[in-house]
């Protein structure tokens, strides 16, 4: 008996879930899918989440313009990723395209060329007219998240520099 008491679901209170969540929150960002993902894994009745996530957003614990703007520098700056992994990501969590499209503006495009033609240039190593090592970088700049067009442009430009 004690083992089915110890297996089943520990839920917790309405009151211990928006102290946890407000603790959680004010620690770093969160889309409001994630807050909702913790309140069922802890085992929160499901009729209190949206009364739970309605205060955390009044009291701009959470907010998901400024989570996407976060996101999206993180990925970008630090992942390397590009905008259509980015996005994919963000939507994947539920926020809503007017966030990302308006995080997507903060990045530089300038920046953004410099980084892909940067990770095109990590990966080949070399020369890029061979076809498979094109297509193998290409591949992997795809996989970033980089749009397809200027993955054909860096790799142009690299291939000219080289020549």
């Amino acid at each position: 008996m004690h083992k089915d008491l110890e297996n089943k679901k520990q839920s917790i209170d309405k009151k211990e879930a928006l102290i946890k969540c407000t603790n959680i929150c004010s620690k770093a960002e969160y889309a409001v899918w994630d807050i909702r993902e913790k309140l069922y894994k802890w085992g929160v009745d499901s009729c209190n989440h949206d009364e739970i996530i309605e205060y955390l957003l009044k009291n701009n614990y959470i907010n998901e313009g400024r989570y996407a703007e976060c996101f999206v520098s993180e990925k970008f700056r630090i992942s390397r990723w590009g905008r259509i992994k980015i996005g994919y990501a963000l939507r994947q969590k539920r926020v809503a395209e007017q966030y990302i499209s308006s995080a997507f503006e903060t990045i530089d495009e300038e920046l953004y060329f410099e980084i892909l033609k940067e990770l095109v240039k990590s990966k080949s190593k070399g020369n890029i007219s061979d076809f498979k090592k094109r297509a193998s970088v290409y591949n992997f700049a795809i996989s970033r998240g980089f749009e397809p067009e200027l993955i054909n442009r860096a790799l142009r430009e690299i291939e000219k520099d080289e020549n």
